[in-house]
């Protein structure tokens, strides 16, 4: 495929704005840092998920599909962001979401499980050692019942969606050269792996000299990232049409942000989301932007950044995430133990 001539719908508002964060940079007494705002994309309520999804609804709607069917976790923005747009090219939706339960259905919706409801989502909730074969199962009987599904997995880190992200970073590019300035390190969190792969392979092919750092939502360890990383870069460079050298040293994961599991509660991440509200009027997710923030945090209150130097953070949105977490965070905020730190809709609830 070539890369300028992939199928592609507009779902996204695009360029998202890139703004300087001013009091940030002098509370952590760093470098110059930047915010890129893909949490404004304007699809549901915003995320970086939508530029993996302008190429792959692009494919569906070229397959005239009728049906998406996908998964992730039980509040998962992916599914949020999948679910509209689905809606919005008139096709039907089919989650598959992990939970600490097969059949997990707590009395009280909120965050991205009321949005998934609100839309009209056929959901199906499962213990995760049970997603691939009841999204299988879901495709089959789709296809028998007339309908023509297209199934994402892995949350869209998928060839065609980490050209998204690829994208993502010739958007920069030309604000940064708008702006005349020059970027040194590029900051999100990395979970299924497709945004770091697209920012890696974009900042290697536009010959920029970006490093880009990913942290974990603590889903995989930096072990398991970086593998995961590498082999999603391989078959992307090669779907895409990128002749490229790209190696292990290019993939810089940090795994100890975002807590012993996936969407775990943890001090840094409290605090990494009250600092940006307090210092930018900004706010973060507990699962994804708050892992990347407390890793950025982290790193300037070590000397890790130069003071000259200028470090741009993705906001992947999310914002909907913010609220099945406030109990620990009014916890924390107000100098209390957290009443949890693993979350009651995560598998590894039903495991303690």
């Amino acid at each position: 495929m070539d890369f300028l001539n992939l199928p592609r719908v507009k779902l996204a508002n695009l360029p998202t704005p890139l703004q300087e964060l001013p009091r940030l940079t002098e509370a952590l007494n760093g470098p110059r840092i930047y915010i890129k705002r893909d949490d404004l994309t304007g699809l549901a309520l915003g995320g970086n998920k939508t530029r993996k999804l302008e190429y792959l609804m692009g494919d569906a709607v070229r397959q005239k599909a009728d049906y998406i069917v996908t998964g992730a976790g039980f509040h998962s923005n992916w599914c949020t962001q999948t679910a509209a747009a689905a809606r919005k090219l008139g096709m039907k939706v089919a989650l598959v979401k992990f939970g600490p339960k097969d059949g997990y259905d707590p009395e009280d919706y909120d965050g991205n499980h009321l949005l998934h409801f609100l839309s009209g989502a056929e959901i199906q909730v499962v213990r995760p050692e049970h997603t691939q074969k009841v999204e299988e199962e879901t495709m089959e009987k789709l296809k028998a019942a007339g309908h023509r599904p297209y199934r994402m997995v892995d949350a869209g880190s998928m060839p065609l969606g980490v050209a998204g992200h690829v994208n993502c970073l010739l958007e920069l590019m030309g604000q940064i050269v708008d702006r005349g300035l020059k970027v040194d390190y590029l900051v999100h969190t990395s979970g299924s792996g497709g945004t770091q792969a697209g920012l890696i392979i974009g900042a290697k092919a536009f010959n920029t000299t970006i490093k880009v750092i990913g942290s974990t939502t603590g889903s995989r360890s930096r072990e398991n990232s970086t593998a995961n990383i590498g082999n999603l870069i391989g078959e992307s460079l090669k779907c895409l049409g990128f002749d490229l050298k790209i190696t292990e040293e290019d993939i810089v994961v940090y795994d100890q942000y975002a807590g012993e599991g996936y969407g775990f509660m943890t001090e840094a991440k409290a605090e990494a989301i009250k600092i940006m509200a307090e210092t930018e009027g900004i706010f973060l997710d507990p699962v994804y932007t708050s892992s990347s923030m407390a890793c950025l945090i982290d790193l300037c209150r070590k000397g890790f950044f130069k003071r000259e130097e200028v470090v741009v953070f993705l906001h992947t949105g999310g914002i909907a995430g913010l609220f099945p977490y406030k109990a620990p965070l009014k916890a924390y905020g107000s100098g209390k133990a957290f009443p949890w730190t693993i979350p009651p809709w995560s598998p590894a609830a039903a495991e303690t």
